[in-house]
């Protein structure tokens, strides 16, 4: 049975690869792994241009204040061990981004206004294969195979870029939060508080109303407060106007605000990095499912439990999240980097109360292969002790190991392989049933159109 699933894995393997060549495509921002592609060269060929399909008069776009993206990326991921079953699944999605620069387009100094729509497709590998991780194998699977609006914004920046305004709809980690997505497992990729508090922090694609400033008090550092729409029916896949129990629609206005704070410091020169320590505030009232609590019912029909309302007043976190240049090994960005990442959610609301993840990164493994890149990470996350499963108490920890190829100036490909301990917690599935270590192996495919 195993090498007939090796093979199935490696043909769905490139069929993606081939796939990503001939499709559609965007960027997605919890997606990206390398930096945004180099300015069109008019003398470039087919295999270090930036583009797949060329300028297309983008620089021209670009220079008259008109900026354009279009990027698709799919994970293919496939378990030789875990779950019930050994089984491949992709998923993926299409981004297109587009940032207006109102200064040359309108006169407006410090002006932008940002687009971004995206498609996601594919299934999850965890469900597929009856794994019971608590954080997904394969990323980008999630909120839905649906079109979402993602981004559409205006951002006013004064007093020499010192001060930023910015408000419409918005992710959350657009502006907080750790945003680089280097791996597949989600332990490691986005906004980390969203990882463990995806129930009222909508991670990438979701977007809510926000309105964000940003302060530029000193050199270097840099002040953020954000207040976000916290409804939940902006995770709907059907109308996000109508929030739906099983049957009693009825409407559900915005059930609070989240308001996230973060102080960010960015070291310059050869060993830049980002050092950001932050922490949010829910206003709602309620509690993860799998955790003791009165729900409180919807009036008028007979019991029927209201998901939106709860014994907890408000819901609360901190977190610190550091991507550091360790090495200057050669030219550009040859060299070693760092990442580590702690979110804590209290105990009184959250099933997962906890998440640390570390990792490392060198570009420039090999002198003749410039851009190639390896990464290796390792994390966990806890399940509260008071959780109502025999989980509780216990931690999923994800390794993970990659290699990068640079294969075309447009053509990324990372063969990936995971190894996930204690799935769930303590590796029991809804069944209570204890489940296998997990070893996963995927690839993924970005191609910038």
């Amino acid at each position: 049975m195993l090498p007939r699933f090796l093979n199935t894995a490696c043909a769905w393997g490139v069929g993606i690869a081939l796939s990503s060549l001939i499709g559609g495509a965007v960027h997605a921002a919890d997606f990206p792994t390398k930096a945004a592609p180099l300015p069109y060269v008019d003398a470039d060929d087919f295999w270090t241009r930036p583009y797949l399909f060329g300028d297309l008069g983008r620089t021209r776009l670009k220079e008259q204040g008109i900026d354009l993206g279009l990027t698709l990326g799919n994970e293919t991921v496939g378990n030789l061990s875990g779950g019930d079953r050994n089984t491949a699944a992709n998923a993926g999605q299409l981004w297109f981004g587009a940032k207006l620069d109102m200064a040359k387009l309108a006169g407006i100094p410090g002006g932008t206004v940002g687009l971004t729509l995206v498609q996601r497709f594919g299934d999850n590998l965890n469900t597929e294969a009856g794994i019971p991780a608590l954080q997904l194998t394969n990323e980008v699977f999630g909120r839905g195979n649906i079109f979402r609006l993602t981004q559409l914004y205006y951002s006013q920046k004064l007093f020499n870029d010192q001060l930023e305004l910015k408000g419409g709809r918005l992710p959350v980690g657009s502006d907080f939060f750790f945003g680089l997505c280097e791996f597949i497992n989600l332990t490691f990729c986005g906004g980390q508080p969203g990882n463990i508090q995806g129930g009222y922090i909508y991670n990438w694609p979701v977007s809510q109303w926000a309105g964000v400033v940003h302060y530029n008090f000193a050199k270097d550092f840099q002040l953020s407060v954000g207040v976000y729409d916290a409804n939940p029916n902006y995770l709907t896949t059907d109308d996000p106007t109508v929030y739906y129990l099983p049957g009693v629609p009825h409407s559900s206005p915005a059930s609070g605000v989240l308001v996230p704070v973060e102080l960010v410091w960015a070291p310059k020169g050869p060993l830049n990095g980002t050092w950001r320590f932050g922490g949010w505030y829910d206003s709602a009232s309620t509690i993860d499912g799998g955790l003791p609590g009165i729900i409180s019912t919807i009036p008028g029909t007979g019991g029927v439990p209201d998901q939106n309302l709860g014994d907890r007043r408000g819901r609360y976190g901190v977190y610190e999240s550091i991507l550091q240049r360790l090495t200057v090994d050669g030219p550009g960005a040859v060299g070693w980097y760092t990442f580590l990442n702690t979110t804590v959610a209290d105990h009184r609301t959250s099933f997962q109360d906890y998440q640390i993840a570390l990792g490392f990164r060198h570009t420039g493994t090999f002198s003749w292969r410039p851009q190639d890149e390896v990464g290796f990470a390792v994390g966990t996350t806890h399940v509260n002790s008071a959780a109502l499963s025999p989980n509780a108490g216990g931690n999923e920890v994800p390794i993970e190991v990659w290699y990068g190829w640079q294969a075309t100036g447009w053509l990324n490909l990372k063969f990936d392989a995971q190894y996930v301990i204690n799935p769930g917690g303590r590796g029991y599935n809804a069944a209570g049933v204890k489940t296998d270590n997990a070893v996963v192996l995927g690839m993924r495919t970005e191609v910038h159109f």
